[in-house]
């Protein structure tokens, strides 16, 4: 359903004016509060049900850790000086895309990040050199580079099913921040090879998107495919779709009326509202007929002669028909 339709449906029920688009700054304030309204529903009931019409495939393609270069005449030895952020690789070819990744120094004990490259033999750390300081042509240090983190889909809200299968073809496991940490602390130097754990963690520099990490460092290229459940997209044009099933559409305007009605689109506890409200419409649809106690009527039922007697004993001789026949069941 696109959304101009949804929101001027919505308008009508609410008693609001129509709008002939959603993409100016003429809307009134009733407007714009039904608009941030169906927003906060749609993005919200995106989070506590599993919607077909939100699930979406997406993959990571791991790239291969990289070495120093020891072949003659082209050694790639590293000069790093205690204090400063940044070393100094011989005949190195970095360029930006090794921005991020994790690098270690052979015979050193800290992995360090690429926060910036200077030039194609100039790394800038993410902290500084903190061991003794070391010299391309006396010490001949390596490095080891890889990258062990990658981002996650913007749209990205949770995995399909639990983590268990979300790797679960590669054996990869899926681990707590805390326990994945633990693993790295196990091994004194970067361990490269495939992958055996993952975590999510934290968000990209940009602040864009969630953040997926590998351990060991991957050591190839592979492309990881995953299933996961998207983030409804936000209605900011007039021909944006609803990913909900027709079926929902009714439930999705009740409650985007409900929560208007009560000046309720703000509050905190709307993602708590939204999820009981959903639970409530899904058992009505579970149970699309009546389910009340059935009554039988049994003429020679026990209600029948207990009554008989009790009247009997009291001097009264009193036939009420099949009212004390029926007994309540619960079931067809």
């Amino acid at each position: 359903m696109r959304t101009l339709d949804f929101l001027n449906e919505l308008a009508d029920r609410v008693k609001y004016p129509q709008m002939d688009t959603i993409e100016n700054a003429t809307l009134t304030p009733e407007q714009r509060k039904l608009i941030r309204a169906a927003n906060r529903v749609i993005r919200t009931m995106g989070g506590i049900y599993p919607w077909p019409l939100l699930r979406e495939e997406g993959a990571i393609v791991t790239v291969a850790y990289k070495t120093s270069d020891t072949t003659s005449g082209s050694e790639q030895y590293v000069t790093a000086t205690q204090g400063s952020d940044t070393i100094t690789i011989a005949n190195g070819d970095f360029t930006n895309i090794y921005e991020n990744w994790a690098i270690q120094i052979s015979g050193d004990d800290y992995v360090y990040r690429i926060k910036r490259v200077v030039s194609a033999t100039t790394l800038q750390l993410n902290k500084v050199w903190v061991s003794d300081s070391i010299t391309a042509a006396d010490d001949e240090r390596t490095f080891t580079a890889a990258m062990d983190r990658y981002a996650l889909p913007l749209d990205f809200d949770r995995a399909m099913d639990d983590l268990q299968s979300f790797f679960g073809p590669y054996g990869i496991k899926p681990v707590s921040p805390e326990e994945f940490r633990a693993h790295r602390r196990r091994d004194r130097d970067m361990v490269v090879g495939d992958p055996e754990y993952f975590t999510i963690f934290g968000l990209t520099p940009t602040q864009t998107a969630q953040m997926i990490h590998f351990h060991p460092f991957p050591k190839e290229s592979r492309m990881l495919t995953f299933d996961y459940q998207r983030v409804h997209p936000t209605l900011n044009s007039d021909n944006d779709l609803i990913l909900f099933e027709e079926r929902f559409i009714e439930a999705l305007l009740e409650t985007i009326i409900w929560l208007v009605d009560r000046d309720y689109e703000e509050d905190e506890k709307v993602a708590q509202t939204l999820a009981d409200a959903l639970r409530h419409y899904n058992q009505q649809a579970a149970n699309p007929t009546v389910t009340g106690p059935r009554w039988w009527l049994r003429p020679d039922g026990s209600m029948r002669s207990d009554t008989y007697a009790a009247l009997r004993r009291s001097g009264y001789q009193i036939d009420y028909g099949d009212y004390f026949d029926r007994h309540e069941t619960y079931g067809w």
